[in-house]
């Protein structure tokens, strides 16, 4: 009888989980991945193509600010549009006013974003649960009322910007790069965040927010950080937005289709992680590219809405968590 004994199989499996697990690993593929997205805006000739990932890249840095608060703090909001259309507003109304070229204002959006959200949250945050998502929906239709009556904002006729660039093309790769930079910005800002005490804070007040008060966290200051640096985003993005499209009117700058998007995009990625609303943002966004673009009306909201219930039923946690699971179960870890 051979005395010899083979190696275990298992330890090679869990010397490949650890490896996926590395800390460089998990800092290099998403260096990686932008790196490579950088270089295919720069040498693409595909003008819609460019077009679609900067849209993509977009609801990127939107779902990443929504993540914030939405997803650390666990407080549902439907209110991201206001601040995207906050941010498109401050631009068309700077350029419009003054001449100055649209990319100038978008530090000005972000802090005109952040501040208005400031003003919402301090009195906001005295709901909780349910009643602060209402809170923000009910909101999302006043901004987009009041933008169709005010004289500065163009009424239901709206403004219209002068380009930034001699040509289309030359447009819409300045655009995707600013928006690859938003989306890179966001998501270093999450990354970071899940490195701090204040993430540790956040989290404090998602699992029991009077416990965190007993305990002398600062709940209220907390939540209304997290707004502003996700309204600060949404507010750039907004400004980019506005920037790009050259038109901006009520209806189609405050649509409540595009809070509901980044909502489903991170609770499909996986809230409260910097890498869920990635995934999230990226699936929602090609799927509304090949499948919405042929329905009308609110059928693009029913498949939104239908989407967010099955992720909530078979995947609360999002896909990415799914993926780890599989992996995990895989390794034996």
């Amino acid at each position: 009888m051979n005395s010899h004994t083979h190696a275990p199989v298992r330890p090679r499996w869990h010397a490949a989980a650890a490896a996926l697990r590395h800390p460089a690993l998990k800092v290099a593929a998403p260096l990686a991945l932008l790196a490579a997205t950088g270089v295919w805006g720069a040498v693409t000739g595909d003008i819609a193509g460019l077009r679609i990932a900067s849209t993509v890249l977009m609801y990127i840095a939107l779902a990443e600010g929504w993540n914030l608060l939405g997803g650390y703090a666990g407080y549902l909001n439907f209110g991201t549009v206001i601040f995207l259309g906050i941010g498109a507003y401050t631009t068309a109304i700077a350029v419009t006013g003054t001449g100055v070229n649209a990319l100038v204002t978008i530090p000005l959006a972000a802090l005109v974003a952040a501040g208005v959200s400031v003003l919402i949250g301090i009195p906001g945050f005295r709901l909780r649960g349910d009643y602060f998502a209402v809170a923000t929906f009910v909101l999302t239709l006043a901004a987009r009322e009041l933008a169709n009556v005010l004289e500065i904002t163009g009424g239901s006729v709206g403004l219209f910007l002068p380009p930034v660039a001699d040509s289309l093309g030359a447009s819409t790769r300045l655009f995707f790069f600013l928006f690859l930079a938003l989306a890179a910005v966001s998501v270093a800002i999450c990354w970071v965040s899940e490195r701090t005490r204040w993430f540790s804070a956040l989290v404090a007040v998602r699992e029991d927010e009077d416990a965190a008060e007993v305990l002398g966290v600062p709940t209220l200051r907390l939540k209304v950080v997290a707004l502003a640096v996700g309204a600060a985003i949404a507010g750039a993005a907004g400004s980019l937005y506005a920037a790009q499209s050259l038109y901006i009117e009520p209806t189609g700058t405050f649509d409540f289709r595009v809070s509901l998007a980044v909502v489903v995009a991170v609770i499909l990625g996986g809230k409260g992680t910097w890498y869920g609303p990635v995934a999230g943002a990226v699936l929602t966004q090609l799927l509304a590219t090949q499948l919405f673009v042929r329905l009308q009306g609110v059928w693009d909201q029913l498949i939104f809405g239908l989407l967010l219930i099955a992720v909530a039923l078979l995947a609360p946690r999002g896909i990415t968590r799914l993926t780890r699971r599989a992996r995990g179960r895989r390794f034996g870890v």
